[in-house]
């Protein structure tokens, strides 16, 4: 993994601020041709803007993962930081759920790609090219799915981690 100093000299993976800046620039992008193209201001706190906002969010996340797909597998990304791309995503598809059949679907499907990521980031341990620390993190990403897609088939409220 390719570590970068920041000017408080800790070392931070590069993937991880490469992924922040893009997620940045992506955000500002989404909201600047949003902006320009809507030509009506919606009230503050209306539903529509919350769904506007939330279709924003997916469509960005869905973008930076694509892209990330791309540096994963020419090798400029570590599979710990796509996980979290992937997981913040498919979250994100599952707010704009109107049902709870349709969340756990979603969720069904997280936990699947997820599991398939965490046992890549084992094989990658195996082979030195990911640490313990990855793969517990990977670990705890997916337990939490697991958990809300559980809360989610029990009809229990669900909080984000």
């Amino acid at each position: 993994m390719v570590l970068c100093r920041t000017r408080t000299h800790f070392a931070l993976p590069c993937s991880l601020i490469l992924s922040g800046a893009l997620v940045l620039a992506l955000a500002f992008a989404a909201g600047f041709a949003s902006a320009a193209g809507s030509g009506k201001s919606q009230p503050a706190g209306s539903q529509e803007r919350l769904r506007e906002l939330m279709t924003q969010r997916y469509e960005t996340l869905k973008g930076l993962v694509e892209n990330s797909q791309r540096m994963l597998e020419m090798g400029r990304m570590d599979v710990w930081t796509f996980q979290s791309l992937t997981d913040a995503m498919y979250r994100a598809q599952a707010d704009l759920r109107t049902t709870a059949a349709e969340r756990v679907e979603v969720y069904e499907k997280l936990v699947e790609v997820l599991t398939a990521q965490e046992k890549l980031l084992e094989r990658q341990a195996e082979a030195g090219r990911a640490t313990g620390v990855q793969v517990a993190q990977g670990k705890l990403v997916t337990l939490n799915a697991r958990i809300v897609l559980e809360r989610l088939r029990l009809g229990q409220p669900v909080s984000q981690p």
